[in-house]
């Protein structure tokens, strides 16, 4: 009896819960369809941020690693062997034009130049007297014509001497900055032999390449900034000088030397220096921030917003730099754009703008 009260117990409560379950269904099933499609088109708005297309200038830049190079440089050696004398510069020093740098022992070369004026000045003497002995016939003319040759000679003995007592005084041979100084007082130099490096800084030569293909963009007077790993956040601005009459024929590429003003000597000789070429500039360019940009695959779009809607558009873009990009086509300077909550946005949703942004140019 009590096994029958427990099986029907059992039957009860399982209609029971079918029952519920068949109701649950039918409830759901009865939502209108409606629901999502109203929420997406007519539902809440999304906050983001927006930003009007603004008009500016942008440059089409090329850029490349170049060598900085002195304007002037030169290694000071001695055309003569010879006990240097004194010296008179410092490491570091800068040095004018026709200052002496060393002095070699001269003593040598003072005595040889002194017989050669003397032999000179006899020279001289000898044919003056031979000119009034002959206007009285008194010496031949051959004989005199001899004496001149003499005189001749003596002259150029003597240039010669001061030649080689020139040689043993080291000038410098332009204003610029002395290196490191390789011989000391006393020492016994031979020819070639280095003594220490000039280099005229005030301009700098940067030298790079740029592709053949570019060679139609590039015109002398054409400008150039440069930057340094010492001085990341300085921009050196430079002008283009020469372009080289040669197209190298492996790398297809032509040499550019552009002169850089450098009046406090930042950059040095050898320096590894980024370059940037301006190629083209367009005045009333179409800018937004990069953050509005949405790309797929090869191609980008943007969300343009009208009457509280976003709107998915095809945009062409070009050059870009620090967080702005151009915009060739798709869009207009009247045109608000979506840069800030773009990852919420869908074509045709309801947007609300919390914030208004303007490019920067």
């Amino acid at each position: 009896m009590l096994s029958r009260v427990i099986v029907a117990l059992l039957i009860f409560a399982a209609g029971a819960g079918a029952a519920w379950y068949f109701k649950s269904i039918v409830s759901i099933s009865q939502v209108p369809a409606a629901t999502a499609s109203s929420t997406r088109g007519g539902g809440r708005a999304v906050d983001v941020v927006v930003q009007k297309v603004k008009v500016g200038t942008v440059s089409d830049q090329f850029q490349a690693l170049g060598t900085a190079n002195a304007n002037e440089a030169v290694t000071i050696t001695t055309k003569v062997a010879g006990l240097i004398k004194d010296v008179n510069f410092k490491e570091g020093q800068t040095a004018k034009r026709g200052d002496v740098l060393v002095q070699l022992d001269d003593r040598e070369a003072r005595a040889a130049l002194a017989g050669s004026t003397a032999q000179l000045r006899n020279a001289k003497l000898l044919y003056e007297r031979a000119q009034q002995l002959l206007k009285s016939n008194n010496v031949p003319l051959a004989k005199v014509d001899e004496l001149f040759s003499s005189l001749l000679a003596s002259e150029f003995l003597v240039e010669a001497a001061k030649a080689r007592l020139a040689d043993l005084q080291i000038n410098a041979p332009f204003d610029g900055t002395l290196g490191l100084r390789r011989v000391s007082q006393g020492t016994l130099v031979t020819q070639n032999m280095m003594i220490t490096t000039l280099d005229d800084t005030s301009v700098i030569k940067l030298d790079f390449s740029v592709p053949e293909v570019l060679l139609s963009k590039i015109s002398v007077g054409g400008t150039v900034q440069a930057r340094n790993d010492v001085n990341p956040d300085r921009v050196y601005e430079g002008t283009v000088r020469t372009i080289n009459s040669r197209i190298d024929p492996v790398t297809r590429a032509i040499e550019i030397r552009a002169h850089v003003p450098n009046p406090d000597n930042s950059i040095k000789p050898g320096m590894l220096m980024t370059v940037e070429l301006t190629l083209s500039q367009r005045e009333e360019a179409m800018l937004i921030s990069e953050s509005a940009l949405v790309p797929e695959g090869a191609e980008q779009y943007v969300y343009k917003v009208e009457d509280e809607r976003a709107v998915r558009t095809l945009v062409r873009i070009g050059v870009r730099k620090r967080g702005v990009v151009e915009v060739l086509d798709g869009l207009t300077t009247n045109d608000l754009v979506v840069i800030g909550g773009v990852q919420k946005v869908r074509n045709g949703i309801r947007v609300r703008a919390a914030q208004e942004s303007v490019a920067e140019g």
